[in-house]
């Protein structure tokens, strides 16, 4: 990477995600195989879809819990009950939603950043993180918001990414700022992340639950958790 191209973290963030991952791909994903064009065109009907054997044993679960639209009951602040309909997804906290969406996601998130060989990263249920120069990475998040609403219609909150610039080379926020909008006019398919600049840091980034960035920032991070435990 270069002074105008830098190495960056950055950070994406999924609206509501959970309960709003599409279900028949989350059955396309179970039964291995596509019942639908997915990836722009890159998967066909037909086509394997990789998941893990085991959980194939569990299908009769994920049919009666998700086969069908269903009536959610809960009651608010006020003890007043209420009902909403529900056929997408699933809800967080249930006890195998981690791993249904994790799986439902992996196929997508593994065929994007394989084509986009100069940036490594990690997709850890919806927390999903990027590592490279910063054009390619945004080229990778740009394409990553496309074929997850495709495919999942999961829509990716652009406003919320975070973009950390690590290392001592660009310690100026103004300055990060400016690399990146010089990045976006480069490149216009890169239009769609435009609202991601207030998220940009040159001091830190917390990366799945670890603060990362230089020292004060750390320090700072941790004795506020220790002062809210």
């Amino acid at each position: 990477h270069s002074d105008e191209n830098p190495l960056v973290v950055i950070q994406l963030d999924i609206v509501n995600a959970y309960p709003s991952a599409d279900r028949q791909a989350q059955f396309d994903v179970l039964a291995g195989r596509a019942s639908k064009s997915y990836d722009n065109g890159h998967v066909h009907m037909g086509d394997a879809i990789p998941c893990p054997d085991s959980l194939r044993h569990y299908w009769s679960y994920f049919e009666s819990m998700q086969g069908t639209a269903s009536t959610l009951h809960f009651s608010d602040y006020q003890g007043q009950a209420h009902k909403i309909a529900c056929s997408k997804g699933g809800q967080q906290g249930d006890a195998f939603e981690t791993v249904r969406f994790a799986v439902t996601t992996f196929p997508s998130f593994g065929r994007v950043f394989a084509r986009h060989g100069a940036c490594t990263g990690a997709a850890i249920c919806d927390d999903v993180f990027i590592v490279a120069p910063l054009a390619e990475g945004l080229a990778l998040a740009a394409e990553l918001k496309q074929v997850l609403k495709q495919d999942l219609d999961l829509d990716l909150d652009v406003p919320k990414f975070n973009c950390f610039f690590p290392g001592d080379r660009i310690n100026d926020d103004d300055h990060a700022r400016a690399l990146f909008q010089n990045a976006l006019q480069a490149n216009p398919q890169l239009a769609c992340l435009s609202g991601m600049d207030a998220g940009i840091s040159t001091t830190g980034l917390r990366v799945a639950g670890v603060p990362i960035g230089n020292d004060e920032w750390v320090q700072q991070f941790v004795q506020e958790k220790a002062a809210a435990v």
